[in-house]
């Protein structure tokens, strides 16, 4: 007897943000206290974003700093992920601003503006607490390197975050088809659908960008690997399975068989993919960044500049390196949005709008290709770093064990 097939959970997640679009689109009066009580509920999870900050960053930074010290290997890995991801959020920041025409600064000039980021971030304390978590998170995990029962701690508090992400998934498609209510009563139900489609294209064409340039720079430019054999034993595969689960963690066993397959020895993949899978989200970092003149300029009309950009781009990175297992966005995506809209200086219910369609518009599609060039992109590194192996493992110097290594991923 055949096993019946298990619908994915972003079919549900599709399904219930097209029909909260149109449903809100037909009946936006009659729908309006759900709308309310949907801004009221992201009200109320914008205040606990410093927390989620301190839960997932902390621990992220005292276990990137443990690992870093335990050999070149594993801090060469490291430093690869953070320059990756800092460039991808750069790659972002860059073409979206050439393809929304974004200036470089405002008509009152860059250090104008500056003022007025800090302005916007003086005027209250709320605006201000996730860039002071992240601060103190870092604080906690400089501690954590060096206190073994605080480091205790920070994992368990990785654990937590981590369970409560499965929890948070189970009742998403209700939650996304809340915020498709919102957005089709926002902008009714053709242009709800039409800006969420464009969404869709945007991520795919950023996303699409990023992937050629990794895979030619990683792949055949230093690893000279032959680009076919790795493309359709490893890349396919893996990313399909990635794009219809929406994990990189789901899809860790998939991606070290493949890479495996292709060719990558044990020591390499053991730890690198594993590795990348916690805290390599380079495509999150690209989209959250490039996200912003989308939502900010083209949907909501409001004014943006390369210097909001810069100031929201190493803070969104550092983040995307912690990003907790959240699904549709709800780690990165929710802090990122959180980060512009003070930035901006939005006060509610404009604030709460601009959230609840930054989220929306990230979940479904977007989030699968974003999943998708995230996980590949591990398999990249692995390979990159299967062809310098010998530099770090040369006779004589002693090996990183990668059971040792990958003990806590």
């Amino acid at each position: 007897m055949r096993r019946p097939v298990r619908v994915p959970g972003y079919v549900y997640s599709c399904i219930a943000l097209f029909l909260g679009i149109i449903v809100g689109g037909l009946a936006p009066g009659f729908l309006s206290p759900v709308v309310s009580g949907t801004a009221l509920l992201l009200r109320i999870m914008l205040r606990l974003v410093p927390i989620l900050i301190l839960a997932t960053l902390g621990p992220a930074v005292a276990n990137l700093l443990r690992r870093g010290l335990a050999g070149r290997f594993a801090g060469a890995v490291i430093l690869w992920i953070m320059v990756t991801s800092t460039c991808a959020g750069l790659y972002g920041a860059a073409i979206s601003l050439l393809i929304f025409r974004i200036p470089l600064t405002g008509t009152r000039g860059a250090w104008s503006e500056v003022h007025e980021i800090i302005s916007a971030f003086s005027q209250s304390a709320a605006p201000s607490l996730p860039l002071i978590a992240i601060g103190v998170s870092i604080i906690v995990g400089v501690c954590g390197l060096k206190s073994d029962r605080l480091y205790a701690i920070l994992s368990s508090v990785e654990c937590l975050i981590a369970s409560l992400g499965k929890r948070i998934g189970r009742v998403m498609t209700i939650l996304i088809f809340f915020l498709g209510i919102t957005t089709g009563v926002k902008f009714g139900a053709e242009h709800g659908i039409g800006h969420y489609l464009e969404m869709t294209l945007y991520t795919a064409i950023l996303c699409l960008g990023w992937f050629i340039i990794y895979l030619v720079v990683a792949v055949k430019l230093f690893a000279k690997w032959p680009l076919g054999k790795v493309l359709t034993c490893y890349v396919v595969p893996t990313a399909t399975f990635a794009a219809v689960t929406c994990s990189s963690l789901i899809t860790l066993p998939v991606n070290l068989a493949k890479a495996k397959e292709v060719g990558v020895r044990n020591e390499v993949a053991d730890f690198v993919i594993p590795c990348g899978s916690v805290i390599n989200h380079n495509a999150s970092a690209l989209m959250y960044v490039a996200t912003a003149p989308f939502v900010i300029h083209h949907i909501f009309g409001l004014p943006i500049s390369g210097t909001t950009m810069v100031f929201a781009w190493p803070a969104i990175v550092l983040f995307s390196i912690a990003a907790p297992g959240l699904p549709a966005g709800m780690g990165t995506g929710l802090w990122g949005a959180t980060l512009f809209a003070s930035m901006l200086g939005l006060h509610d219910p404009l604030r709460a709008d601009f959230v609840a369609t930054w989220i929306a518009l990230s979940a479904g599609l977007p989030d699968m290709v974003r999943t998708a060039v995230s996980a590949t992109s591990d398999g990249f590194t692995a390979i990159f770093f299967d062809s310098t192996f010998e530099r770090f493992f040369a006779p004589g110097r002693a090996a990183v064990s990668p059971t040792a290594t990958t003990e806590r991923v």
